[in-house]
């Protein structure tokens, strides 16, 4: 009998040790400490879908030729009268260096903004280039100030969810004007070509 008492508790025991373990897994907290990782991306006002779909999509493609190389703009001015903020304006410009890829060769790039965060998505095809990608971004009419100086940056997030600094670029927070700015952005990457096909974006 005592054997039998002693085997039971010791499986009520082991069951309540297996339910305290599982709750961890699925508890939001434990989703938040294994996100910890991913870049904590700049947001974006939640009102830029006035008058439209809050989805609407923004995105700019053009063929380029390998010798000459050649830029991609994207602008976006979205007017909102009244609002502290001011009108949120987008303005990128990206350089894709000549000779980048075969002379003979025309390649299609298309650059996408994310209508919730401060990122935008490069896209060559293919997908690899032997020089860097250079961006300039100015984004204004958005809340600066849960921005941590200290922190402020701008990233390169590549298809294999490896995130990497740039380099060779100005980079500038302006607190009373609600506005972030990167200049001459360039993606260092440890090898000859330079993926696409990936994010770059403002970290906070």
């Amino acid at each position: 009998m005592k054997t039998t008492l002693t085997t039971l508790l010791l499986s009520a025991l082991f069951l309540v040790g297996c339910a305290d373990d599982s709750s961890l897994l699925t508890s939001p907290e434990a989703q938040i400490t294994q996100q910890s990782n991913s870049p904590n991306w700049v947001k974006l006002p939640t009102d830029l879908g006035s008058g439209s779909s809050i989805e609407t999509t923004y995105s700019s493609s053009k063929m380029i030729n390998g010798y000459n190389g050649g830029m991609i703009s994207l602008n976006v001015i979205i007017p909102r009268p009244g609002n502290e903020l001011g009108d949120y304006e987008s303005h990128i410009r990206v350089f894709v260096e000549k000779e980048s890829f075969p002379d003979q060769e025309n390649r299609l790039f298309t650059i996408t903004l994310d209508p919730d965060y401060a990122f935008l998505n490069i896209t060559p095809s293919p997908s690899t280039l032997l020089k860097h990608i250079r961006i300039d971004w100015t984004l204004e009419g958005i809340d600066v100030s849960l921005i941590d100086p200290d922190t402020f940056g701008f990233i390169y997030v590549g298809d294999n969810s490896d995130i990497l600094e740039t380099g060779n670029q100005t980079l500038k927070l302006y607190s009373n004007l609600n506005r972030l700015k990167v200049k001459k952005a360039e993606i260092i990457v440890p090898t000859d070509e330079t993926p696409g096909g990936a994010r770059y974006g403002f970290t906070r």
